[in-house]
């Protein structure tokens, strides 16, 4: 089992900000998209994590899929 802080490591190497809380890390994600006057439009969420595959799928990142 990967331990918290080498989740926490993982995803801070892939620009994501995470933070360690109790018994799991919660990854600060923003979504951007275009709107339809060319603008621009954030959402951002919390996302916690308990695994090193559902932080890789929460980022995107494909380091921690299962083989």
């Amino acid at each position: 089992m990967t331990s918290l802080e080498e989740i926490k490591r993982h995803i801070d190497g892939h620009g994501f900000g995470s933070a360690i809380v109790d018994d799991h890390v919660v990854i600060d994600v923003v979504w951007t998209r275009k709107t339809l006057n060319d603008g621009e439009r954030k959402r951002e969420t919390a996302e916690r994590v308990y695994s090193i595959e559902e932080a890789c799928a929460v980022i995107g990142c494909r380091c921690g899929a299962p083989a």
